[in-house]
């Protein structure tokens, strides 16, 4: 395979990637059918097969891609360009707990309950722990370098509860 045909396999592969992630955040692991999320992409069915091995394996690297961009997300909304770090944990709430497209939501809430060990694949559910893991370490690195954050490493971890379990309950209609 050539290089540009192997730059063309990497980009479609990226592509059903992005919208099977797209697709998860809307309605958990069970909406992503391969059928649908070719279509999107414009590709046939059977090309999925030359990119995943399966619908499992497509899901926990999707898993693994949100929460990558979540990472991202975070770190751009707490230290914008201009900005001192002073308040960059309070930018960073302000953001996780703004309104956002459902297909941006945070791959916590979203795959909470599809990567329940009795739920998910292992892969799955090892992708969903390490993506909780980078997002709780990516939490404390910027309150460690909010000047104005004081909390001790106990008071983060509930904080980081509390926000996601905000952000949970505002997922759902609890009127």
């Amino acid at each position: 395979m050539g290089r540009s045909n192997r730059e063309q396999a990497q980009q479609n592969r990226q592509r059903i990637l992005d919208e099977a992630d797209a697709i998860v955040r809307c309605g958990g692991a069970a909406a992503a059918g391969i059928s649908e999320i070719m279509a999107r992409v414009g590709m046939t069915q059977g090309a999925f097969y030359h990119h995943f091995a399966s619908k499992d394996a497509l899901i926990s690297e999707a898993c693994s891609a949100g929460f990558t961009q979540s990472v991202k997300n975070w770190t751009a909304k707490a230290f914008p360009k201009g900005r001192p770090l002073s308040g960059a944990l309070k930018r960073l709430v302000t953001y996780y707990l703004s309104k956002k497209p459902v297909e941006q939501s945070c791959p916590m809430v979203a795959l909470g309950q599809d990567a329940a060990p009795h739920h998910a694949s292992e892969a799955l559910n090892d992708a969903y722990r390490d993506g909780v893991d980078q997002l709780f370490s990516t939490f404390v690195d910027i309150a460690r370098t909010d000047p104005s954050c004081s909390l001790s490493q106990e008071q983060l971890r509930n904080a980081f509860v509390a926000m996601v379990g905000a952000n949970m309950l505002a997922m759902g209609d609890w009127r």
